[in-house]
């Protein structure tokens, strides 16, 4: 059956992580030099746990910022267990108060892939949106990418308080959609957040596994957005 919506993640999806770059970033200024792909990777591991504790909640944007907060001091924990816990609630307090200016500092990057496939699937006539775990006003950066030129609604954890894998986040952009859970799909690079939350609310779980890492997931995996098309149809 064909799919009437698609519903896409941001960060590791359409946007190039600019976490781990910020995170990188306070550690050296604070005297650490840890491999940007070492701290993606724990980033990854931790926000397994992360969803599991925070993604049942509803959440207010304050409640949201500090739950990120708390995954950064876990990132920071598993990277150095030797540190003391008021240790990493610090460094995690100064990447959350780095976090605007780095921001700004460092350029946002959409992959490569994102605007051919936008603008196939909007010619063709696929309705599309946002479904993205983030705070409140990354729906600036959305809009500062143009990519409100195609994605329609944007939901963010941060504005809706819930966060992905929670079901009711994908409901509600499905009825922003006027869209049935049949009809929908959802992208995602992170499996417990995107496939199993999108499964969950009764739409497709379509994975996006760029590096090829993940181990046969019973669901449709894609290599590139330029493959979404093909599991539209």
């Amino acid at each position: 059956m064909r799919k009437k919506a698609v519903f896409f993640d941001l960060g590791g999806t359409l946007l190039v992580m600019r976490r781990d770059r910020i995170f990188r970033r306070v550690l050296i200024e604070e005297g650490w030099d840890v491999p940007l792909e070492k701290i993606h990777t724990t980033y990854l591991e931790e926000e397994r746990w992360w969803l599991s504790h925070y993604g049942p909640r509803s959440m207010s944007p304050e409640q949201t910022t500090e739950a990120y907060r708390h995954l950064d001091q876990r990132v920071f924990s598993a990277l150095f267990p030797d540190e003391t816990e008021a240790e990493s609630l610090r460094v995690s307090r100064q990447v959350r108060k780095r976090w605007p200016e780095l921001g700004n500092e460092i350029p946002l990057a959409l992959y490569p892939d994102v605007e051919p496939t936008l603008t196939r699937l909007k010619f063709e006539g696929f309705s599309m949106g946002l479904i993205s775990n983030a705070p409140a006003d990354t729906a600036k950066t959305v809009e500062s990418l143009g990519l409100n030129d195609y994605l329609d609604p944007v939901v963010i954890s941060g504005s809706v308080g819930y966060t992905k894998p929670n079901p009711e986040i994908f409901r509600i952009a499905m009825k922003l959609a006027d869209v049935q859970p049949e009809m929908a799909a959802h992208v995602g690079d992170f499996y417990e957040a995107d496939v199993a939350g999108a499964k969950n609310a009764g739409m497709l779980g379509i994975l996006l596994d760029r590096e090829g890492s993940f181990d046969g997931p019973d669901c449709p995996r894609i290599g590139s957005l330029s493959e979404v098309h093909g599991c539209l149809m």
